[in-house]
């Protein structure tokens, strides 16, 4: 099982892909910090997790800048324990002289044990799937991948209105 939560403030939902996406759309859940649902092999998230993974490095670059352009860093990283993985958005991250990075568990566990909110949590490059942030002169979030992906499984108008929401380009995803 599979939970990728999306990063606040921006939204307040979590987001559990191992099963089709239910009844309720994907904008009430986040307005209700709600599980939506879809399967993580989807075609679509695996091209999210492939775009975000393309992408890291200018968005560390970016995040490393530090302009007041652009805000609220986050990185989604998978935490295994036993059998389950699940995801949350890390923030206040900093890579360490050992190549690891660590920063802080921004989303309840709804599966593991081993994590809690506002944990420092370090981990490899290797476990980041997604990365998002806001740009503030746009009032735009860029990057979450991982929403774009969510919305190929809502109605056009629903993808739509998340979209325009947030300003947020799921271009790439097309055809």
């Amino acid at each position: 099982m599979r939970f990728f939560p999306f990063p606040r403030p921006f939204l307040a939902a979590v987001l559990f892909f191992s099963s089709p996406v239910d009844a309720q759309n994907v904008s009430t859940k986040a307005d209700k910090d709600e599980v939506a649902f879809m399967a993580d092999q989807e075609p679509a998230m695996r091209k999210a997790f492939e775009k975000a993974s393309a992408t890291l490095p200018d968005f560390l670059a970016k995040a490393r800048a530090a302009s007041p352009d652009h805000t609220h860093f986050a990185l989604k990283v998978a935490v295994s324990e036993g059998g389950s993985t699940e995801y949350f958005w890390v923030n206040g991250f900093s890579q360490r002289s050992d190549g690891n990075f660590v920063g802080d568990i921004a989303n309840e566990p709804r599966m593991l044990k081993s994590v809690r909110n506002g944990q420092r949590y370090v981990f490899p490059r290797s476990r980041i799937v997604d990365w998002t942030y806001i740009d503030e002169r746009k009032r735009a979030m860029v990057g979450n991948f991982t929403l774009c992906a969510l919305l190929t499984k809502e109605s056009r108008s629903e993808a739509e209105a998340m979209k325009k929401r947030f300003k947020l380009d799921c271009d790439w995803l097309q055809p």
